[in-house]
Order: structure tokens, then C-alpha cells, then sequence
């Protein structure tokens, strides 16, 4: 047997909003990466800078040091704008009072799906919103770790060639 018009758009809407919740997961795990690698890429270039500036055979080439400096400030701009990524944002989250549902009891199913659909329809496009927000955050701060990952590309290139 078919299902109903009203169920087919039911399941629909709410595999979208399904969808939407998996994309806020994978952003925002993305996010939480460029704060571990950037992190780490900070962490270990301090220690390089450490080793290199208590050896005192190798002197590091003037040329390397803002290369070096940039790389570390544009490591920290990256894992700095993936941390927002982590900021609660509202996701079009509904509340239904003890009162509203009372009211709603006694609709029929029709009426009830096309309640539930639209509540559901409304959490979609705010979650799409926040969604779109943290994306474009993600972007720059992916934006912010390759610019890095060139500037100590460069600067590494320059002390090898020294």
C-alpha cells in the first residue's frame, strides 16, 4: 500500500532536518581539527624556535623570523576563529507548552503533520542559517591554517637554502 501524501512530506522534511543536524556535527568536527592541528603546529614551532635559539652553532637566518612570526600568528588566527565554530547558536529549537498541546490534542493526523512539518520546516531554516554562519567561519579558519602552512613552508625553504 502507498503511503499518504502527508507522510511521504513528513519523512521528507524530516530527513532534511536530519540532514542539517549531521551537517552542524561534521562542521563543527572540523572545526575542533584546525584547533588541534594549529595547536600543535604552534606548539611545535615554539619548540623549534626553543632548540634553535639555545644551540649556539646554528644561528637562525634574520630572514626566516618574520616568516617564522607570521606562520605562528596565523596558526593562532586559525585555531582562534575554528573555536567560535563551538559557540552555542541557536538552532531554531521548539518548545511546546503543556497548554499548546492540550489545544492541539484533538486535531486530527492531517492537522498534526502539517503542524509537526511546518515546526519542522522552520527548525530547518534557522539550522541552515546557523549552519551556513559556522561554514563560512570554517572556511576562513581553514583559510588562516594554509596561509600559516605557506608561511613556514617558506620560512623552513629559507633556512634550509642558508
Amino acid at each position: 500500500m502507498a503511503s499518504s501524501g502527508p507522510e511521504v512530506y513528513t519523512d521528507f522534511i524530516k530527513t532534511l532536518t536530519d540532514a542539517e543536524a549531521s551537517r552542524k556535527t561534521s562542521i563543527e568536527s572540523k572545526g575542533a581539527a584546525i584547533i588541534t592541528t594549529s595547536s600543535a603546529l604552534v606548539t611545535i614551532l615554539f619548540g623549534l624556535v626553543a632548540v634553535v635559539t639555545s644551540q649556539t652553532s646554528f644561528t637562525l637566518p634574520v630572514s626566516a623570523h618574520g616568516w617564522l612570526v607570521g606562520a605562528i600568528l596565523t596558526f593562532v588566527v586559525a585555531a582562534a576563529t575554528a573555536i567560535l565554530i563551538s559557540f552555542p547558536l541557536p538552532y531554531g529549537q521548539t518548545t511546546v507548552t503543556v497548554d499548546e498541546l492540550r489545544q492541539w490534542w484533538g486535531d486530527s493526523e492531517v492537522v498534526a503533520d502539517a503542524a509537526v512539518s511546518g515546526l519542522r520546516l522552520r527548525q530547518l531554516t534557522a539550522a541552515r542559517r546557523t549552519n551556513a554562519l559556522k561554514a563560512g567561519i570554517l572556511c576562513a579558519a581553514c583559510t588562516a591554517e594554509l596561509v600559516g602552512l605557506v608561511l613556514l613552508t617558506v620560512a623552513v625553504i629559507g633556512i634550509v637554502n642558508t
